[in-house]
């Protein structure tokens, strides 16, 4: 966890974010189950959690300053690779986009371990936190953490579950998360489906008994608040005498749950940071045993929370995913994925039951345009006969399609019949010119949307575009992280496509076009500028905005912002391992890539810079443990292989 500015963490901002836009839907509509008191089997779990396993991971961490790029991370990274692979799970390192030192050796990364589940291995929950360090012994921050992570790993590894668990110590968080950064990116570019992401981040220390008996505290954007409200529910269902609030000032603003927000993942920072301001000994040489982790009963108590949520989410009853409500033929058509071990659905409409089917989507034939909006979710009914948890609930305005090639300048006052969500929306004159704007007086999370109706693009159409003025001014110490803007479209209400995120180009007025061509010939499609944030960093006298004017949909062709999307799945698997010497490389990449052997100090033995998948000989080198590195020319993927 970092709290203040280093120059060199602007500069790896920057990289980070410059890098290629992913595309992804994220699952922020995620829904979780029902938690019906303890559940005998999960108790048995968290009363294994060992103060004394948390203190030898922290002891053994804290002697090295684990700068993210130094060979001291290296030796950790070594250690907790070690630490996985005997408790029985698959690893691998995900290396970051670019080289984070200034030398040609293997370089620590982003520890990976793989828990597969049995019935829904492509469901993933993360247990993560980060190992590096850069000015001291780090044992609160992140020792702490990593040891927890490592704790769980132990517990939940004993037993099998639906969802798979991915045990993940990220390195680079110090430097502005230039290691968890790019792995989400893959994780949004594979499109992969996590329902949740518990970042453990400083988890030791608890400032003394004038600040009464011992809590725990966690923060989460709106993306995450359903995971948040479920992880608070389970936390205070198995560990209610250590009671678990959010956060007072809301949200962590840094760490490596940000980059799961930005691609609207739930992920929660679960830490003692609620009392940063009275840790001293945060980010200086006596961050150790005894001081900086002062109170093993709180970390124990963070570790069983996140133990019992985990169990709880990978072998739960989930409610019916991706609800969503559409007009088709003038009428709401609801759809919903399928829920396991369901005999039926109920259909609510503003919380009154208005049906049931045993289909996946449903047509609510007594609807009439009344000028309001309407709201839907469904619940499950199980084969047993009991009712499950509710979907997410999607809305529908009563009205119309749009008719393009359509024109807002707000100059008449009005918004006319956009769809404007939260209440602080306004159309006035701000900043020269009569626009529509919306500003947020908050240290809370911030959300404010302006959507079109529905309309459809006649397949007739050689070229649609979005176009718009924007001014906006979103000053935060983690921006783009934790705050910006998204230019959305849909066809269908459960994957909003994204055009662009914007947070650079502040306080002044600056044209955006986007060409709607891949939607020509769909019959339902909605667009949208989505500004969120996360986290403090304005007050009740200053405010965040944004304003936008001159908003259009025409059949133009105009000069658009391109937003390149490549969504390649990139894997790596060695065979057979260990190995007489001759290693099958597969990884799924269509085009060839570097491969690299290392030893165990991360020095390079060979290299291979066009590669195709298929055999690599090592029957030159000696016997013993050697790293292959393979490299798609944005991603690094290691795995450990041994040489007989």
């Amino acid at each position: 966890m970092k709290k203040y500015l280093l120059f060199i963490a602007l500069a790896l901002c920057v990289n980070v974010l410059n890098a290629q836009f992913v595309d992804h839907k994220g699952n922020r509509n995620q829904t979780y189950p029902d938690v019906y008191g303890q559940n005998p089997d999960i108790v048995e779990m968290i009363n294994q959690v060992d103060t004394t396993n948390l203190y030898y991971g922290i002891e053994f961490m804290q002697q090295y300053i684990r700068e993210c790029s130094s060979q001291n991370a290296v030796i950790v990274q070594n250690v907790l690779l070690d630490l996985f692979e005997e408790l029985g799970l698959e690893t691998y390192i995900h290396h970051h986009t670019g080289t984070i030192g200034m030398t040609d050796t293997l370089e620590a990364g982003n520890i990976i371990a793989i828990q597969p589940g049995t019935e829904f291995p492509d469901e993933y929950i993360i247990i993560a936190s980060h190992y590096d360090h850069p000015d001291g012994p780090g044992a609160d921050d992140n020792a702490s953490g990593t040891s927890g992570v490592l704790e769980c790993a132990r517990i939940l590894s004993q037993h099998q579950f639906k969802r798979t668990i991915l045990y993940i110590p990220f390195n680079g968080e110090e430097r502005w998360m230039v290691g968890s950064y790019p792995f989400v990116q893959k994780c949004a570019r594979e499109d992969m489906n996590i329902l949740g992401v518990f970042d453990m981040d400083m988890i030791g220390f608890w400032p003394g008994p004038e600040y009464g008996p011992v809590t725990m505290y966690s923060g989460y954007s709106y993306i995450s608040e359903r995971l948040f409200n479920f992880y608070q529910t389970v936390a205070n269902t198995y560990i209610p005498e250590m009671p678990t609030y959010r956060f007072t000032d809301k949200d962590s603003y840094g760490g490596d749950h940000m980059c799961f927000n930005i691609h609207e993942y739930p992920a929660l920072y679960i830490g003692d940071i609620e009392y940063h301001a009275e840790n001293i000994y945060y980010h200086t040489p006596y961050d150790t045993i005894g001081a900086g982790v002062n109170c093993f009963a709180l970390a124990e108590g963070f570790v069983k929370a996140v133990i019992a949520a985990t169990a709880e989410l990978a072998d739960g009853w989930l409610p019916p995913q991706d609800f969503s409500v559409t007009i088709k033929d003038e009428l709401p058509f609801l759809s919903w994925s399928e829920s396991e071990n369901t005999s039926f659905y109920l259909v609510y409409k503003d919380d009154e039951m208005i049906g049931y089917t045993a289909e996946t989507s449903y047509v609510d034939e007594y609807f009439w345009e009344d000028g309001v909006w309407h709201k839907y979710y469904v619940k499950p009914v199980h084969l047993d006969s009991w009712a499950g948890p509710a979907s997410n609930i999607d809305s529908v305005f009563s009205e119309k399609p749009l008719t393009i090639p359509v024109y807002y300048d707000f100059d008449d006052t009005t918004a006319g019949n956009l769809h404007l969500y939260n209440e602080n929306w306004s159309v006035e004159r701000f900043k020269n010119r009569f626009c529509l704007v919306a500003k947020t007086y908050t240290r809370d999370n911030i959300l404010q949307i302006v959507e079109t109706p529905w309309f459809s693009i006649p397949e007739t159409t050689e070229d649609v575009t979005l176009g718009f003025k924007m001014n906006r001014y979103t000053p935060s110490i983690w921006s783009p992280f934790n705050v910006g803007v998204y230019i959305d479209v849909t066809t269908d209400r459960k994957t909003w496509h994204k055009l662009d995120f914007i947070w650079n180009e502040q306080n002044k007025w600056n044209e955006y076009a986007f060409s709607l061509n891949d939607y020509i010939g769909e019959d339902y499609v909605q667009v949208r500028i989505r500004f969120e944030g996360s986290g403090r960093g304005v007050t009740e006298t200053t405010y965040k905005y944004m304003a936008v004017d001159d908003f259009y949909i025409n059949f133009d062709h105009e000069d658009v912002h391109e937003s390149y999307v490549n969504d390649e799945v990139f894997n790596l698997s060695l065979s057979p391992n260990p190995s007489d010497g001759v290693v099958n490389i597969s990884t799924g990449l269509e085009h060839d890539y570097s491969v690299a052997v290392y030893n165990m100090v991360g020095i390079k033995l060979l290299e291979c810079k066009s590669f195709s998948d298929g055999t690599l000989d090592l029957t030159s080198l000696p016997a013993g443990v050697y790293f292959i590195s393979v490299d798609n020319g944005r991603d690094g993927l290691t795995k450990r292989v041994v040489v007989k």
